[in-house]
């Protein structure tokens, strides 16, 4: 019993002692961190010594870059917002002073729409634009736009970005009010554009689904805006926000609202001297050439063409257009000048799936951007001999390829 009682004792002091004393305090030390909380992997761009053409990809949320001297894609990088789902970003517009590209997120509508390209014209997500740096396309800043934003420029000097709305689904919300189915022009002070807190843009009444847009030079006091819904071509004074818009028919029977266009401007491109816009109508299938000084549309210099015309290029000297259709697939350079109704065309086949634009380098070629079809099949960009269209090389891209802009060498 001694025993017992003794060893019942130490047992239980032995467990009353494990229980009071306390774990052991175990501080540890780290040094200070010297990096960036969010560091920026993003590879350097390097611009080859011929310049680089600035490719978006709105299927697959990629901007592609080809080398104008060899015609090949040497980069591509991701965009957007949002990792998942597609952001769509459709045109593009360069700063070369500023370093900088802009590009519109479109977010698309995958299937039921109508009238070209309407994937990207029935959307009820708000648009954005993303101000991209140009050394390595990180994001600089972001703004929000409307819904179905269309094409974006920026003004020579690089003071305004303006983007207009391709917005069909405001069109079929209003059909019984003119005014209520009228898109806007955004217009964008690039300093305000930030990664946080942007200030809003200025919004501008100006027509039914609007699209190409040109700007004067070098300031863009003005632009000029195909307008597909209401076979126009807009006006815009950008300075005078009292301004009243200006709606010149692109040809002598406009479509009356709510039919259907009977001419469908879509794109607007001027000519080097700034006194000619071509506007390609998709619907009628021509190519029409507005008079700047005079604000209207001479009706013998347009140009029946067998497919849907879409963004053509100038010569140097202004005195043709090379124009790319669709349904068939061609390119063809077509003379515009005085004494010049010269004709060379060239019907692309399988080698071009709808051909959507086509951007003149004078030293390296005609490059010609098509689309493929825009949801399994890679697009391509084409370069092109620019007196014989033959072709000099060719580069697969992302889907649905829809811009390409030029980059000097050494712009950063």
């Amino acid at each position: 019993m001694v025993i017992s009682r003794f060893l019942g004792c130490a047992l239980a002091a032995t467990m009353l002692a494990s229980c009071s004393e306390p774990d052991p305090i175990i501080e540890r030390r780290y040094g200070a961190y010297e990096g960036d909380a969010y560091p920026n992997r993003r590879p350097e761009i390097v611009i080859p010594e011929g310049g680089m053409g600035v490719v978006t990809d709105s299927r697959s949320d990629t901007i592609s870059l080809i080398d104008l001297e060899t015609g090949e894609r040497f980069g591509v990088h991701p965009v957007g917002r949002d990792p998942v789902t597609i952001d769509g970003p459709h045109h593009v517009a360069v700063d070369e002073a500023g370093g900088a590209l802009y590009v519109a997120l479109s977010y698309p509508v995958l299937s039921g729409a109508i009238g070209p390209h309407a994937s990207h014209g029935e959307s009820v997500m708000a648009g954005y634009v993303q101000k991209l740096a140009l050394d390595d396309l990180r994001v600089l800043g972001q703004v929000r736009v409307e819904p179905n934003p269309g094409d974006i420029v920026i003004s020579e000097d690089g003071s305004r970005v303006v983007v207009s709305h391709y917005d069909l689904k405001r069109v079929f919300d209003n059909p019984g009010n003119i005014e209520a189915a009228r898109s806007t022009l955004a217009v964008i002070d690039p300093d305000a554009v930030r990664p946080s807190g942007s200030a809003a843009p200025r919004f501008i009444p100006v027509c039914m689904a609007a699209h190409g847009i040109v700007l004067s030079r070098p300031d863009g006091a003005r632009a000029y805006v195909a307008c597909y819904g209401e076979d126009v071509l807009a006006v815009v004074d950008l300075t005078d926000p009292d301004a009243e818009v200006k709606r010149i028919p692109v040809g002598p029977s406009p479509s009356i609202f709510p039919a259907l266009p009977n001419y469908g401007p879509y794109a607007a491109v001027m000519s080097p001297d700034q006194k000619t816009i071509a506007v390609s109508n998709v619907e009628s299938r021509e190519v029409r050439f507005f008079d700047v000084a005079s604000e209207t549309f001479d009706d013998s210099r347009r140009f029946p063409m067998i497919g849907a015309p879409y963004f053509v290029a100038w010569t140097p000297d202004g005195s043709g257009v090379y124009v790319p259709t669709q349904v068939p697939d061609t390119i063809a350079l077509v003379g515009v000048g005085p004494g010049n109704d010269d004709v060379v065309s060239r019907e692309l086949g399988g080698e071009c799936f709808r051909p959507h634009l086509a951007e003149l380098d004078e030293a390296h070629g005609l490059f010609v951007v098509c689309e493929g079809d825009q949801t399994t099949t890679p697009g391509k960009v084409l370069r092109l001999a620019p007196g014989t269209l033959e072709t000099l090389s060719e580069a697969e891209v992302g889907l649905y390829p829809d811009a390409f802009v030029r980059v000097a060498a050494g712009a950063r």
